[in-house]
């Protein structure tokens, strides 16, 4: 998958905005997608919360869908976009448009603080309904210890990753250089309802049914599967915590 950097904004994007593209072409495919439906696709994983980098090779599914001319996504329906990748549009709070153990490998990058808690863990349970038994989910998250330390050591974190929030088109002075911002903005901004450290991401995990020995930490692009770990944005490796985890049954 190609880098992409998505524009600057604070806000989460609201569910009525569609993202523009050149051609939509509806598979015919609707919910609930079936492991036959994926292979008939040549699709080997589901990616959720693509938002603008859409994944080739994979199902890729978002709350925001997209317009290409007078051709909107509907919900639950699968289609192909611009000949190239796969979408879906879905709402992951409620129920995933997947039938059971359907694919091996699912992908989410900072994807799950966008949830309350409660939410996260209830899609954590949905997840482990639609991988197949051993299959991995690889979850990716703003690191809530990075940013406690970045204020605690004053290391240089906070300068280092408010430069990159000036690449991504943040104005200057909407980024500040005080700790307290940067420390406030992860929890206040970009639609983010709870930032986990690693410990508070096991308790989801376990909460949702996957088995603790399973779930293991992960580096940037490092991973037991490369394919997965590729999709692994540069982006955001400074402040990342990285975790894959096996559901229950391989």
């Amino acid at each position: 998958m190609d880098e992409i950097a998505a524009p600057w904004t604070w806000d989460e994007a609201d569910t009525d905005e569609e993202f523009p593209c050149g051609q939509l072409t509806d598979t015919g495919l609707t919910a609930p997608v079936s492991a036959e439906d994926l292979a008939a696709l040549g699709l080997r994983g589901i990616q959720f919360g693509s938002w603008d980098g859409r994944a080739s090779g994979w199902l890729n599914t978002d709350a925001v869908g997209l317009c290409c001319g007078g051709v909107r996504t509907e919900t639950g329906r699968v289609y192909l976009v611009d000949d190239a990748t796969y979408f879906v549009k879905a709402d992951a709070r409620q129920r995933l448009p997947f039938a059971d153990a359907v694919t091996p490998w699912v992908y989410a990058e900072h994807f799950i603080e966008h949830f309350s808690l409660d939410e996260g863990i209830r899609w954590l349970r949905e997840v482990r309904r639609i991988l197949t038994p051993g299959g991995l989910l690889r979850l990716t998250t703003p690191d809530l210890a990075r940013y406690v330390d970045g204020y605690r050591l004053n290391d240089g974190f906070y300068s280092a990753h408010r430069e990159r929030l000036l690449l991504l088109g943040a104005p200057p002075q909407e980024v500040p250089e005080r700790r307290a911002f940067m420390l406030n903005q992860i929890f206040q901004f970009h639609g983010h309802q709870w930032i986990y450290d690693e410990e508070e991401l096991i308790f989801a995990l376990t909460a949702a049914g996957f088995h603790a020995d399973s779930i293991s930490r992960r580096a940037y692009r490092e991973g037991a599967v490369t394919e997965v770990a590729a999709l692994d944005r540069s982006v955001r490796n400074d402040e990342t915590l990285y975790v894959e985890v096996r559901s229950p049954g391989g």
